[in-house]
């Protein structure tokens, strides 16, 4: 059995307000601010890309550890990311590696079903919906950009995306809110990962892929009470993603 933390008493239980509260307005603030951020920087020369990035440390750090942060002290926990944090159990070499491998080939299986839906939504999506933020106007701005500004775009990305958004989002999703959803047993998980999906309101279209890749990491990470394993995964998947962008440059 994983090594329990803390008493559960000092993580109470949230309510039905309360668990749509803390997954989605992190997600709306920072998608508010991606839509209107992109348009100034296109505007400047620069690409929506760069300024998702540039976010992720001015705006989703700062809001998502704050929350941690004041919750804690909320509590009588102090000012604490570390004991917000309830699903910290150590681990093993094996949960770190054997666990995060079999996640990820998972997530490749299921994205042979859940990655041809997303993209229909897409094209529906950008019928109205800003369409800078659309993944081939994303691609076609970092393609375009002039060498200098892709790499330093490319080693942001590794950074922000690839290492510290997954490490903030899953102490956030999984280690800090997840046990305060313990009391719903099975429905935590399946609501932890359809609300993260939803929480990216800025690429609504993909809520089935983000669904389908999360649901079992959720699942896991209860099991083991442990954020870091999803951490690890997170982190495979997003630097999948970049080199994904990346990788059309010349």
């Amino acid at each position: 059995m994983p090594e329990i933390i803390e008493s559960s008493q000092e993580l109470p239980r949230l309510t039905a307000l309360g668990i749509l509260g803390f997954h989605l307005i992190p997600g709306a603030i920072f998608s508010a601010l991606v839509i209107l951020l992109s348009r100034v920087f296109i505007e400047h020369g620069l690409t929506a890309y760069l300024a998702e990035l540039l976010l992720i440390p001015a705006c989703l750090l700062p809001m998502l550890v704050g929350t941690m942060v004041l919750s804690a002290r909320r509590v009588g926990l102090g000012l604490s990311v570390r004991r917000a944090i309830g699903y910290r159990a150590r681990g093993t070499i094996a949960d770190y590696i054997g666990w995060p491998i079999l996640l990820f080939l998972c997530w490749a299986l299921a994205s042979l079903a859940v990655v041809p839906l997303s993209s229909h939504l897409e094209a529906w999506y950008l019928t109205w919906f800003p369409p800078q933020l659309g993944n081939h106007a994303m691609v076609s701005g970092v393609v375009s950009s002039p060498p200098v500004q892709r790499h330093a775009m490319l080693a942001l990305a590794i950074f922000f995306s690839g290492l510290l958004a997954p490490l903030v989002e899953e102490a956030y999703f999984r280690g800090f809110l997840l046990p305060r959803m313990k009391h719903l047993g099975w429905l935590a998980p399946v609501l932890s990962a359809l609300l993260f999906g939803v929480y990216h309101f800025f690429t609504p279209w993909g809520l089935p892929v983000i669904f389908v890749a999360f649901l079992p990491i959720a699942f896991v990470v209860q099991a083991k009470q442990n954020f870091r394993i999803g951490v690890v995964v997170h982190a495979m998947f997003n630097l999948v993603g970049v080199v994904t962008v990346f990788s059309s440059a010349p």
